[in-house]
């Protein structure tokens, strides 16, 4: 442990949030609540957690800015918001911005239990806005740079300014990590990132814009690659088809869309009531206490529909729809040899198909056409035959990763305290036993089932991708054994003294997960589900402690 010799001059707090995403907005949320319903005769002054204060990377509250796209939908419904399920009598529910906004008969009117994304995140911004008002402190634009557990059993955290690089450090015995997720490219063209033809969905509609934005006003036609096959990559397609309609092209000639993924077909997402009912968070108990890692693995491979790589079939349809009618003007035009000025655009489905490698073209490269393009290295699953095709821009709706809180905590003298070796790090059930097997269970390279993680929000029900020479699939040949770490119902990482029920853990800093225990805590993690329900759980236990 680091010495105490600093602490009297870094400020102190009851509870520190790493992150201010929907779901430390929610435990922000189920704070002020606490604070509105606390017994009359305990002082607010004397109340727990009043000193709390969340630490956040943007410099505003935002949530999937680059997909709000116009029009697009939420594929829950609002009364899974951020308090309804655990207190419908809430002031931060979306009933109650709906209200505050003079909106609400209109949402009736309008029939439908989805909101629209672009609707959604302006009620989280208003939640922000909300807690912030009644004492919840938030610094906006610092970004977390380190953790030290002191002797006195805090944690300091360090963090830097964004814009101006100056740091500052806070302490607390509570920590609550909710790091969100890190955009998440295919192995292949993670090795040309950052590239600016090279896009995630997630910067999807600020990087479009300057895209096009950076294209020569030429008539010459635009071939774009879109990869994925989930909801995001789809509503992508969509809208470049759209943008790609609006630019001219000479002699005829057409703009190319191409969305490039591993299954056969576009597969429809399950919201089927009964399937539904794995976001409840009833089932959350269940998933946690299963009795093995497999027993968890073999249910997220059976709910994986619910959620993984799949579209949901409204915008299926719209984009059958708009495939039916280029089909529908390629046989006008062959008939009668008219050509409607708007259909510029032709979109081309290339199913089980991978990206086995990356490359960028200079512009004056030979046959670059003086700008810079990416060529793919595309695999076949079936076939495994390769080809080579060369685009404008390659967009990813590839998912996310949740891993950066492993790293925070193994760069840190946490790692010792909670057994961390390595920065892989597995979950574990505080019940479940911790003893690594003499064999892996799973092993990817041999077509066996793949470990569950807490790291990715990958489905399973894709076919593998074939190594590529940018990359490693297997986990065989000396890779680091991933650093077991228990966790508790309550999402509380527990050290090895804290598992065993020694009283001395009692000293220990408490450290909280958010959004990144998907393999102990099941399929709602990294979701909006049950935001409002987790978030009184672990503050139930704080204001306890």
């Amino acid at each position: 442990m680091s010495s105490q010799s600093s602490t009297d001059t870094v400020p102190l707090y009851d509870a520190i949030g790493l992150g201010f995403g929907p779901a430390n907005l929610a435990i922000a949320g189920a704070i002020v609540e606490k604070w509105a319903n606390s017994d009359a005769s305990l002082e607010l002054s004397h109340a727990p957690l009043q000193q709390v204060i969340f630490i956040e990377k943007q410099p505003e509250f935002r949530w999937h800015p680059g997909m709000l796209l116009p029009n697009s939908r939420m594929q829950i419904s609002f009364l899974k918001d951020l308090a309804t399920l655990r207190s419908p009598q809430s002031p931060l529910t979306f009933l109650a911005y709906l209200h505050s906004q003079d909106r609400l008969l209109n949402f009736i009117n309008r029939g439908s239990f989805t909101p629209t994304r672009n609707e959604y995140s302006d009620y989280l911004a208003w939640a922000a806005d909300f807690v912030q008002k009644r004492g919840i402190q938030v610094r906006y634009g610092e970004e977390v740079v380190g953790l030290t557990c002191l002797s006195d059993g805090t944690v300091e955290v360090r963090s830097r300014v964004v814009e101006t690089g100056e740091e500052f450090a806070r302490r607390s015995r509570n920590i609550i990590l909710s790091p969100g997720g890190t955009p998440k490219l295919p192995p292949a063209l993670s090795v040309i990132a950052p590239h600016p033809r090279v896009i995630h969905s997630a910067y999807y509609l600020s990087a479009v814009e300057d895209f096009f934005a950076s294209t020569p006003p030429s008539r010459e036609p635009l071939r774009i690659a879109v990869i994925g096959a989930g909801q995001s990559s789809t509503e992508v397609l969509l809208d470049l088809h759209s943008r790609l309609n609006s630019l001219p092209v000479s002699d005829g000639r057409k703009h190319e869309l191409e969305l490039i993924f591993r299954k056969g077909s576009l597969k429809p997402s399950d919201d089927t009531p009964f399937s539904n009912e794995i976001f409840d968070p009833v089932s959350t108990d269940m998933w946690f206490n299963l009795p093995s890692k497999r027993d968890r693995h073999n249910v997220l491979r059976e709910y994986s529909s619910t959620n993984y790589s799949v579209v949901n079939v409204r915008t299926i349809d719209s984009l059958y729809e708009v495939m039916y009618h280029q089909k529908l003007l390629d046989g006008i035009k062959a008939r009668t040899g008219r050509e409607e000025e708007s259909d510029r655009t032709r979109i081309v489905l290339r199913p089980y198909t991978s990206t086995f490698a990356a490359e960028v073209i200079p512009a004056d490269a030979e046959g670059a056409s003086g700008k810079e393009t990416i060529r793919l290295t595309l695999r076949g699953i079936l076939d495994r035959t390769l080809s080579m095709k060369t685009y404008d821009a390659v967009f990813c709706g590839t998912g996310y990763d949740r891993d950066s809180w492993m790293r925070l905590l193994a760069s840190s003298n946490l790692a010792e305290a909670f057994g961390i070796k390595s920065s892989d790090v597995e979950l574990v059930p505080d019940s479940a036993p911790v003893d690594i097997p003499l064999f892996p269970d799973v092993v990817e390279d041999t077509g066996a089932l793949s470990p569950v993680s807490s790291r990715s929000t990958d489905g399973f029900s894709t076919p593998p991708t074939p190594a590529t020479p940018q990359s490693q699939h297997s986990r065989l040949n000396g890779e680091a054994q991933a650093s077991k770490v228990r966790i508790s119902r309550s999402y509380r990482l527990l050290s090895p003294r804290a598992a065993d029920g020694d009283r001395s853990s009692a000293d220990e800093p408490r450290i909280y997960l958010q959004g990144c225990t998907q393999s102990t805590h099941g399929l709602s993690e990294s979701l909006l589900s049950i935001l409002g329900v987790r978030a009184g759980l672990v503050v139930d236990e704080l204001w306890k402690a």
